[in-house]
């Protein structure tokens, strides 16, 4: 009769302890996973974890362990919720649910842990940043082999099995998802193999662009138009990749260009090397290159590379090389060739005349007080010897420290004159002032360097119709020395005002002597 109450009683208390019931079911789950010990480790480990986060200044770090402690705090609240869960009236199903959660969230806040603090050891030995496509590799695959055990001891899973009656099924779903899993296994070769990284310029196929994500599927580029491109895997893993920024070094830009065939080529090689020295985001080191590249039936293709510290900038460093070449090239006579050629004579006539009517030349030449003596005539005879500079924005018409034999006219638009180390301005100046003298007539070098600050024409007049003005009028030499001592004052008053250095300036005598040193003048 014992045997018999006992044997009616063992049901009902396998009913009123699920906890048993899970221990008779499998009797394969760790004693660890079933006591309380669980809960207090995981409250520990969380606290630990929060402090480590919250001092460490290592981002990837911060980023990992802020997935490990969500995980940990959903266990937390699984495990207190299955502590909790008044027996009568909780199905089975909902237990064994919750159990299997924070069994789970447990072993997935662990694994991403000790991952974190794994991959923080490698970064350490070695400064490459781990891929993040291999970190979230590394941790499915661990999350994949604790998941297994606890689904099949807690809900009786024969999992080997199922997979074994479902090869058809896998077979399909491999089918249906080849291109992912090209995309997938392509993103992680890239991430091993590194040829770029999330902020990289690079160029693949027809695209350029800054990259801006590289997933598990696809990478982002965001190019200069900022609009947002996106690559599959696959593709880029078959595709020829040009990285414009790896290693964060200088990167060369190339520009070309055809001039014609009656232009000397080192005369353009020089002109395209000083044009690029202009531009400031131009590298002095390494310094830009002139190229010769070909010669064609209308032609010669010349290329000039320049080195830049960022490629964002190569279309704007682009633009300005072509248009202030157009300038430069002009006002040197060059000539870029036409698709057609008519006649050679308007090369001849336009140099000097196209850019300002003759009206207006003439009415510059008079305003200039250094021509104050001369007559109608030698004005006339003046204005057939000037030749129009046409300077664009930015480019620099005189240069601080050179050696200057050339005067030059405003005639529209407006300069900037800039001295000092800093280049601090001095004063701007519109048209019908001058600029140039004092180098041109003394010799000494330039004082201060000029920049237009717009598009601006310049009339340009050389030392040799100077030398012709002192042989035809023996006064104007010494008339030009007091004038140019006047204006040599005014300017270092000027520089003076704005923080410049003290310049002395020679007197009018002085100025005079050296003059006609230069010109080779007689006392008159």
């Amino acid at each position: 009769m014992g045997a018999c109450i006992s044997a009616r009683r063992a049901p009902v208390n396998r009913r009123l302890d699920p906890h048993a019931r899970g221990r008779s079911d499998s009797g394969r789950v760790p004693n660890f996973l079933e006591g309380h010990l669980p809960l207090l480790a995981g409250a520990i480990l969380t606290v630990v974890l929060l402090g480590i986060r919250g001092t460490t200044r290592d981002p990837d770090l911060r980023d990992d362990l802020r997935g490990a402690v969500r995980m940990l705090i959903a266990f937390l609240v699984l495990r207190t919720v299955s502590r909790f869960l008044p027996e009568a009236g909780t199905s089975e199903g909902l237990r064994k649910a919750v159990g299997v959660g924070w069994m789970l969230t447990f072993a997935y806040g662990v694994i991403r842990a000790a991952v974190a603090f794994a991959l923080k050891l490698v970064r350490m030995r070695s400064p490459v940043t781990t891929p993040k496509i291999l970190r979230d590799v590394i941790d499915f695959t661990l999350y994949a082999l604790a998941t297994v055990p606890i689904l099949q001891s807690q809900l009786n899973l024969d999992l080997a099995g199922l997979l074994a009656t479902s090869a058809v099924l896998t077979v399909v779903i491999g089918l249906a998802l080849q291109e992912t899993l090209g995309n997938l296994f392509a993103g992680l070769s890239l991430q091993l193999d590194r040829p770029f990284e999330v902020g990289d310029f690079i160029r693949i196929g027809e695209h350029t662009g800054r990259v801006v994500h590289i997933g598990w599927r696809s990478i982002r580029i965001a190019n200069f138009r900022r609009e947002v491109i996106t690559l599959p895997n696959s593709m880029v893993g078959k595709e020829h990749v040009k990285n414009f920024t790896q290693h964060r070094e200088p990167v060369g830009i190339e520009v070309q260009l055809g001039v014609s065939l009656d232009a000397p080529p080192n005369q353009v090689k020089q002109a395209l090397l000083d044009v690029a020295r202009e531009i400031p985001q131009v590298l002095i080191q390494p310094p830009p290159m002139a190229r010769t590249v070909s010669f064609t039936d209308s032609n010669v293709q010349y290329m000039i590379r320049v080195f830049l510290n960022d490629f964002a900038l190569s279309d704007s460093v682009k633009e300005e090389l072509h248009t202030r070449l157009w300038y430069r090239l002009r006002r040197e006579g060059i000539e870029l060739p036409h698709a057609q050629r008519t006649v050679h004579v308007r090369r001849e006539a336009s140099t000097k005349r196209r850019d300002l009517a003759d009206t207006t030349v003439r009415d510059l030449l008079r305003q200039v007080d250094l021509f104050t003596p001369l007559g109608p005539d030698e004005l006339e005879r003046l204005h057939r010897e000037v030749v129009v500079r046409r300077f664009g924005q930015g480019e620099r018409i005189i240069q601080e420290g050179d050696e200057g034999g050339t005067f030059y006219v405003v005639a529209s638009g407006e300069v900037s004159v800039r001295a000092g180390t800093l280049q601090s301005e001095i004063t701007r100046l519109g048209p019908g002032h001058y600029i140039g003298e004092m180098s041109l007539l003394t010799g000494e070098r330039r004082a201060a360097s000029v920049v237009a600050l717009q598009d601006s024409v310049l009339l340009e007049l050389d030392r040799p119709t100077f030398a012709r003005l002192f042989s035809d009028y023996p006064g104007l030499a010494r008339q030009l020395s007091a004038l140019l001592a006047q204006r040599r004052n005014q300017l270092r008053a000027v520089a003076q005002s704005v923080g410049g250095s003290p310049d002395h300036t020679p007197e009018a005598g002085r100025i005079l002597g050296r003059l006609r040193q230069l010109f080779g003048l007689t006392q008159e």
